[in-house]
């Protein structure tokens, strides 16, 4: 028996290029009549990173304003990139906009949470970009790396900028 693909998670890093891995959910998602939801994991700031804001913004408020800002930043990232997406598309292409079910950012630590959202949202397949940064992630970037060594689900990674 074939598996079905009902809930599809892409996990983007919100890249102009990560449209590649998206056409990818799209197009699987029409072929299967699956949902996509969509996540934007932005990583914490380090702590020197938070050490600094706290030497910089001296009040607690605006510390948290700015993580905040941050957080509503890649929101806005996020939908325009999404519409960004579909601008570039013919018309049967943007007919295929009702698989998307939801946009999602969240702040946290990427690969951990690309695994707990698949699992909320009781995904049957994870679609995600990777680059290549240097020798150690020549083959794999380390966050694509993570998600396939703990994914209980199939994971389609994608080279970004492949065709």
């Amino acid at each position: 028996m074939l598996p079905d693909i009902n809930t599809i998670v892409y996990a983007t890093d919100l890249s102009v290029k990560s449209a590649y891995a998206f056409r990818y959910a799209v197009y699987l998602a029409d072929r299967t009549d699956a949902k996509i939801h969509v996540l934007h994991v932005a990583e914490r700031l380090p702590a020197d990173a938070m050490d600094t804001l706290e030497d910089y913004l001296d009040k607690d408020a605006n510390r948290e304003q700015f993580l905040r800002t941050r957080l509503e930043n890649s929101k806005k990232l996020l939908r325009k990139r999404f519409d960004s997406f579909w601008d570039s598309l013919d018309e049967h292409e943007r007919s295929l906009k009702p698989h998307v079910a939801s946009l999602h950012v969240v702040e946290s630590k990427p690969a951990e949470s690309i695994i707990a959202f698949a699992e909320e949202t009781d995904a049957d397949l994870i679609v995600m970009g990777t680059h290549q940064k240097g020798p150690m992630q020549a083959m794999l970037g380390s966050i694509s790396r993570r998600v396939l060594n703990m994914a209980k689900v199939p994971t389609l990674v994608v080279p970004i900028g492949y065709r």
